[in-house]
């Protein structure tokens, strides 16, 4: 769960875009799309349906893939499929907009086979959707040209007096995949969006293209986003429009982004913070605005924009910072390995040239607040560019590879977890058969599909190289019994990525990993695995408690309580110092801080040791975020070369009764290296890091945020109206030490920590120098580089 109280803000520019999206008509401009004559060959169309959601009321009758035609859409370009749409969303007593926050127990795949689908109405996504296209022809969403709505596709409409579906903050598990949507039958001056996509962790967007009237007063947008705590989006193409984006949320990561032919190619609206990656922006006006609020009022934190092509723009970077602007945290800037390609202005502030442009490269710009480590210094200008390591890099840009769909093989290259003798019934110990079924997948070159489930074991699952493992709608693995029932130093791992020693590849995607009741010993993930690079873990995600089946929820773990039961994990995820080559995207490793199935989402009381550990060497987290540990969320011990961005973290609700020094996990300082919060913390209060960095080198992290929101369930300390900006939960939240060597933190944005940055005990940067908007930002940190 993360807040947004923010989000008052956004009232003005929000309403702005709402009147503007009902706005009034003229004329359309054609798309050259027809409608797809057959749906090609797709391995998840084909295979057999086996998926059962465990946990529902009738799990022999639900139905978690759902094909768009087998409830009426024609995709023959003609007919209005809206409705059959919307029913096939929608089947089986679901998680709708108004009368349901959240629900684990209702997940479901919607199919779209290749055509061209008439869109008349909004399509509403509901809780734990996931939309998707055949990838080997996508489907074409066509808009009807009388489409009077927010967008063509809603994922959190507005209902009366401008109430949301979803809280934005708590909208987890959705996805849109392989599609294309086509708004031009739109008249350029009617309100038209594409995608209306306010929402959180654990959701993404990936190979979509949006096509909108190129027309010079078009008032279209590709992707509005408003609100929420998010998130990843990836391989999208956007064409024409007002705004190929239209974004605001807390935090972002976005990567291999094109967009042409608009006349503001992403409009930021609002932020805390957010990493763009692999930009590509063509013949736009501008290219990237972030001036909303101006400099009286600054509405956007930060912005990191890296390995990007901006091409045949006006300006790439319209922003409104100055050194006198407010609040003094906001706006802050890094660029970095930018080719501009025709492009007079890189970066204008207040009409006027702050950086020059034309055909050349920016290799590394910034302007705020920098920290080196000493500070707060105000910047604007060259800095000095990340000694990237040569193991991290693709060219001389970061290496990233987008998540598989292995299109390319048929239903026969694929082995069933259910067919292979795995129940997923939740109840059944499906142990040997899910092991059998990997160890069998891998000799035979297959890809394991995990049919949707939840997969109950009692011993650790060994991944070996080789592995290729994919889930159907998020398939849960939950780990329960003895194996992990002993409170102690030494963990147990649920899932084991190879072995100490063991060289080669895996992929890993679209799951869930989890514990049942007391499993104070579990590592739910461990990579030991040197890896090839092209391997990765994609939208695999861990979520403790609060979920049914769990025995995680609000009758066993009710706040204030601190039962032996509620303890349920040693570690989320740890990289061992064996591995090197982890890539992990768009990944949330959370501890549950409310019940998923409480109509009233009640907060509960789970304990869980430590977040991510990362020792190894060569590592890749895009858009991570790992929430409510009770030591740490983040340790680099003894890593090298590590890229990170966007990094998220908050720290348990439940601190600091325990605090950090009294939390009920033993702790390990020699092995595990485990914080020394009686040594590290100074008077006041001192909870878990939200990002510790210890005997590690080159660290480079492009954008984080580091968040502390209460005091013992209390959001008062949080204050979006605090006076002078001091929120107080917590003392310290980030802290490097020890021989820790070529440290860069671009964009850090913080809440509720007092210290933003100790090195080695001693307090570098206090918040009151930065405060932004809500958050406080330092738009550069180094040590030691």
């Amino acid at each position: 769960m993360n807040l947004d109280p923010a989000a008052s803000s956004l009232e003005v520019s929000t309403a702005t875009t709402l009147q503007t999206v009902v706005g009034s008509a003229p004329t359309a401009q054609a798309a050259n799309i027809e409608a797809a004559t057959a749906d090609p060959g797709y391995w998840l169309k084909d295979i057999k349906k086996q998926g059962i959601a465990a946990f529902n009321a009738d799990p022999a009758n639900y139905k978690v893939f759902r094909n768009v035609m087998d409830y009426g859409a024609k995709g023959d370009g003609v007919t209005d499929d809206s409705d059959a749409i919307n029913r096939a969303i929608s089947d089986g007593n679901r998680c709708g907009p108004w009368v349901c926050q959240s629900s684990t127990t209702t997940p479901a795949i919607v199919y779209f086979p290749a055509g061209t689908y008439i869109i008349g109405k909004s399509i509403v996504m509901y809780y734990s959707t996931q939309l998707l296209g055949n990838p080997n022809s996508r489907p074409v969403l066509k808009a009807a040209p009388t489409l009077q709505a927010l967008a063509l596709i809603d994922a959190s409409p507005y209902g009366e007096g401008g109430k949301e579906g979803w809280t934005a903050t708590n909208v987890f598990l959705r996805t849109i995949r392989n599609l294309v949507i086509d708004l031009t039958p739109i008249p350029a001056t009617t309100g038209a969006q594409g995608i209306h996509w306010p929402t959180s962790q654990a959701t993404s967007i990936q190979n979509v293209k949006v096509i909108m009237n190129q027309a010079s007063n078009s008032v279209h947008a590709g992707i509005f986003v408003e609100n929420g705590s998010a998130g990843h989006m990836s391989d999208l193409e956007i064409i024409g429009g007002l705004y190929g984006m239209n974004i605001g949320n807390q935090q972002f990561t976005m990567r291999n982004i094109k967009i042409s032919n608009a006349v503001i190619g992403i409009s930021q609206i609002w932020n805390w913070g957010w990493l763009y990656h692999g930009l590509t922006i063509s013949n736009c006006q501008t290219a990237f605005s972030m001036i909303n609020g101006l400099t009286a009022s600054q509405q956007v934190g930060s912005v990191t924009i890296i390995d990007s092509d901006i091409s045949g723009c006006g300006t790439f970077v319209d922003m409104a910072w100055t050194t006198n602007a407010k609040p003094i945290g906001a706006g802050q800037l890094i660029l970095e390995n930018i080719n501009l390609s025709n492009v007079p202005i890189a970066v204008k502030g207040s009409n006027t040239t702050i950086l020059a442009g034309g055909t050349t490269k920016i290799t590394a710009w910034g302007q705020g607040h920098k920290y080196t480590p000493d500070g707060p210094q105000t910047f604007q200008g060259a800095i000095t560019p990340a000694k990237r390591p040569a193991g991290l890099l693709s060219g001389d840009k970061i290496y990233a590879k987008s998540r598989p769909q292995y299109e390319t093989l048929g239903a026969d290259s694929f082995i069933s977890a259910r067919s292979a003798g795995a129940t997923g019934n939740g109840n059944t110990d499906d142990t040997t058969a899910i092991q059998n079924a990997i160890n069998q997948a891998v000799s035979q070159n297959k890809v394991l599909f995990f049919d949707h489930g939840v997969y109950k074991v009692t011993k650790t699952i060994y991944v070996p190289p080789g592995a290729r493992l994919v889930g159907e709608a998020y398939s849960v693995i939950m780990a329960s019994g003895s194996t992990w029932a002993a409170k102690s130093t030494t963990g147990v791992p649920v899932i084991q990525i190879g072995k100490a020693g063991e060289s080669g590849s895996v992929e890993w995607s679209d799951m869930l990993v989890t514990t049942q009741g007391g499993a104070p010993a579990a590592v739910l993930i461990e990579y030991n695995l040197k890896t090839t690079q092209g391997s990765g873990i994609w939208d695999v995600h861990t979520r403790i408690g609060g979920a049914k089946g769990t025995n995680l929820q609000v009758a066993q773990c009710p706040t204030g309580s601190q039962n032996d039961a509620c303890m349920s994990a040693h570690t989320n995820v740890h990289i061992t110092k064996s591995s090197s080559g982890a890539y992990f995207e768009n990944n949330w490793f959370w501890t549950a801080d409310h019940d998923l199935d409480d109509a009233a989402s009640t907060r509960i009381a789970i304990f869980t040791g430590r977040g991510m550990l990362v020792e190894g060497t060569n590592v890749w987290l895009w858009a991570s975020g790992v929430e409510h540990h009770a030591l740490y969320q983040y340790q680099f011990s003894g890593a090298t070369n590590v890229f990170a961005g966007f990094i998220q973290t908050e720290t348990p609700y439940w601190q600091p009764t325990p605090d950090a020094k009294s939390q009920p996990y033993p702790t390990d300082f020699n092995t595990l290296r485990d914080p020394n919060y009686s040594t590290l913390c100074p008077a006041g209060t001192c909870d878990a890091f939200g990002l510790r960095i210890l005997d590690s080198s080159s660290i480079h992290i492009y954008g984080a945020g580091l968040y502390s929101f209460f005091k013992n369930y209390d959001l008062s300390c949080s204050d979006k109206d605090a006076p002078n900006g001091l929120r107080d939960c917590q003392n310290e939240i980030f802290s490097v030490e020890g021989s820790s060597t070529d440290i860069i933190v671009y964009t850090l944005s913080e809440v509720g920590a007092l210290q933003m940055v100790t090195i080695d005990k001693a307090e570098k940067a206090s918040w009151k120098d930065n405060l932004s908007v809500y958050s406080n930002t330092i738009g550069l940190f180094t040590y030691k580089v």
